[in-house]
């Protein structure tokens, strides 16, 4: 029997979500909701969903679906896996998982009482690179750790904002540079190093006319003598790739996200290499890495993370990321916001 997934949200997260789950087989897409039927029967009409409708609530009365994947706003990502719990359904939620601590944790007791699955989408975990930099961070290769450092220096127009107004509301996204941005490459800082013990941050508003922030620093506090730093905004003038950097007492290992494929470079006492130019040649040299397809880059860690989800689902078991371990980062985030607020250190 093929797996039914049942997709709401038709922006631009659909429009990766369907290409991956066709890569997967035995999984198909059985219909798409969307407060826009317009937008949502032009996404079924490119990739033949046979149900369209306006409201989660129509999909799940109305089509028989394994799983619901969410895909929209993130205010509205609670609301969907409630209707989704309470009628047995699966449900994989798009990053980030929830505006909220709080509306994470709801979602997670939602669907432990229900005993339905519930997985996050956080595909960078899936890259060969992000693989990479956990194992040499775990087996030893880099010595103490004893600093990090991620960088998201993006740039987004006033047209991101106004033409989805959600994304600089507070209530409604949660967060800006943060939560929307940042949040891939501090997630693989704490795939790779778990969570620290206590951050200190700051978050400003200083280049776009919206609530939530376009500039944030912190500190993030591992005990033992271990530091790291996250620095992120969407007014980069000209954006810069995204990268994280562990230092230990033998090397560094590196990732760089190069247009969505994870690159790594390490060097160790036992292996040195020399780090290569990463704006110049846009990464190209990390370990003789070359800058892949679309495919290679954006669908496959996508395929990846949803068809781990679809096996644990079949299987019984927990997915890689499922609620709690997609939860994290956003405790690391809102750890910032609280910290920015109150001006003190705050402990996780």
């Amino acid at each position: 029997m093929p797996f039914r997934f049942g997709l709401v949200g038709a922006g631009g997260a659909a429009a990766l979500h369907v290409p991956a789950m066709r890569r997967i087989p035995g999984v198909e897409v059985a219909a798409i909701a969307d407060v826009d039927e317009q937008r949502a029967a032009a996404l079924a009409a490119r990739y033949s969903i046979p149900n369209i409708y306006g409201s989660t609530a129509d999909l799940l009365a109305k089509t028989s679906v394994d799983a619901l994947a969410v895909l929209s706003p993130h205010h509205l990502h609670l609301p969907a896996v409630r209707l989704a719990a309470e009628r047995g359904v699966h449900v994989l939620v798009e990053k980030a998982l929830a505006p909220t601590v709080a509306d994470a944790e709801a979602m997670i007791e939602l669907c432990r009482t229900h005993q339905v699955v519930l997985g996050g989408i956080l595909q960078y975990r899936f890259t060969p690179g992000a693989r990479q930099l956990r194992r040499i961070v775990r087996d030893g290769s880099l010595g103490r750790i004893f600093f990090a450092s991620v960088s998201a220096k993006f740039r987004r127009s006033a047209d991101y904002y106004s033409t989805a107004p959600w994304r600089g509301r507070k209530a409604e996204a949660g967060g800006g540079a943060l939560t929307t941005q940042a949040i891939h490459t501090l997630d693989l800082l704490i795939h790779a190093m778990g969570m620290p013990r206590r951050v200190f941050g700051r978050a400003a508003t200083v280049a776009h006319a919206i609530e939530v922030e376009d500039v944030a620093a912190g500190f993030l506090d591992y005990g033992s003598d271990c530091l790291a730093v996250v620095q992120t905004t969407t007014a980069a003038v000209p954006e810069q790739p995204p990268q994280l950097e562990i230092h230990g007492a033998r090397g560094t290992a590196a990732t760089f996200d190069n247009q969505g494929q994870v690159l790594f470079w390490a060097s160790t006492l036992e292996q040195p290499g020399s780090l290569p130019d990463r704006w110049r040649t846009h990464a190209a040299a990390y370990q003789g890495q070359e800058s892949g397809s679309y495919i290679q880059a954006v669908l496959e860690p996508h395929a990846e993370n949803i068809a781990d989800f679809v096996a644990a689902v079949r299987d019984g078991r927990a997915p890689q990321v499922d609620g709690v371990e997609a939860s994290k980062v956003l405790r690391v985030i809102g750890a910032l916001y609280a910290s920015s607020a109150s001006g003190t250190w705050v402990d996780l």
